[in-house]
């Protein structure tokens, strides 16, 4: 968790550890933030446009289209079979514990109500913790920090890949999708093992 008005920097995940976290929360009850992980991670939306999803937007669905909160940016979201998967194992159980209507907000709190991100942010940090995923500062930005450097090296760790994310996360430059996904950190600590 940061601290009051300290800057902290969190870190992608591993793809491996990802697939494992993904297991492991299968076999808990934490449904709604399996699903939460997995869409952050597969989609790499920012968490203020996750918590707004309703089960019909990605329900029996092969994408899903939204404008993002913070940009206004209009997206499709194509949802791939590992997702859906995800999707349709969290709905039946979730339905199993109580009744959900299609057009209900998927993360709700016990009155309904959307969750907020400090709740999401200290949940994620405490499944990180029980499920032992390595991760500095981990918090709902390490997920779509997780889908840029799974998309980066998906393509070959090539320039094309960083074009690509930069239109994805709409950052202004290469340089800032470099800095964003941990690129130069990464580089820098290679510099001084590989002398």
């Amino acid at each position: 968790m940061a601290t009051k008005y300290c800057k902290t920097e969190c870190t992608a995940l591993e793809w491996e550890q990802f697939l494992i976290l993904v297991d492991r929360l299968k076999k808990t009850t934490e449904y709604r933030f399996l699903l939460l992980i997995c869409i952050g991670c597969y989609c790499g939306l920012r968490l203020s446009d996750i918590l707004q999803l309703r089960w019909h937007d990605i329900l029996e669905k092969d994408y899903f289209e939204l404008a993002e909160r913070k940009t206004g940016k209009h997206r499709r979201i194509t949802i791939n079979s590992s997702l859906k998967e995800i999707i349709v194992f969290s709905y039946s159980n979730l339905q199993r514990k109580k009744q959900i209507c299609a057009g209900d907000f998927i993360f709700t709190n016990r009155k309904g109500g959307v969750l907020s991100k400090q709740f999401v942010n200290r949940k994620l940090h405490s499944i990180f913790q029980y499920c032992r995923v390595k991760v500095q500062n981990g918090s709902s930005h390490t997920l779509r920090k997780t889908f840029g450097k799974r998309v980066y090296e998906m393509n070959d760790r090539s320039e094309a890949a960083l074009i690509l994310l930069s239109s994805i996360f709409n950052h202004n430059s290469v340089a800032v999708t470099r800095r964003y996904i941990g690129l130069s950190q990464e580089q820098i600590k290679d510099a001084y093992i590989n002398l």
